[in-house]
């Protein structure tokens, strides 16, 4: 997997130059899970912020309740820059898919070591934040009429 291709491809870090990019890359990984490998563990300790390059992903509560499905350049796992609370839900490989995993500690320290970065990733992932909050909002209105 290029992951400089990934992490350029991907929407956290539109509007970074390719060096910053690659700086980016330099805290990542890729991996490759097999259908229903767990990404990220309900409860667990954040540190992580990763990307669905190829495949699907399905977003689970605790019990296995669906809550979302994930597709290609899907980014999750991002509230770990902001919070140190446990993870919301549990995310699993619908299937093999390719990830960048990105070292959320590492990414933070790159954010407040180069602010140029961290603004401009900052502000992708609010634009990500507030895409999932629209759906939620959407999700809750439906199932407030059925009520």
């Amino acid at each position: 997997m290029d992951l400089f291709q990934a992490l350029r491809d991907s929407y956290l870090t539109e509007g970074l130059t390719d060096d910053q990019v690659r700086a980016i890359e330099a805290i990542s990984e890729g991996l490759i899970c097999k259908d229903l490998q767990e990404v990220i563990r309900e409860f667990d300790e954040p540190s992580d912020v990763f990307i669905l390059v190829h495949g699907k992903a399905r977003v689970t509560t605790n019990s296995g309740e669906p809550i979302a499905r994930l597709k290609d350049g899907s980014i999750f796992g991002e509230i770990a820059l902001f919070s140190d609370t446990q993870r919301t839900a549990s995310v699993l490989s619908d299937g093999v898919s390719k990830f960048v995993r990105i070292d959320g500690k590492k990414l933070n320290a790159l954010m407040d070591d180069k602010p140029e970065i961290g603004v401009k990733i900052l502000r992708n992932v609010g634009r990500t934040l507030c895409a999932h909050l629209r759906s939620s909002n959407v999700q809750l209105e439906s199932i407030l009429r059925t009520l």
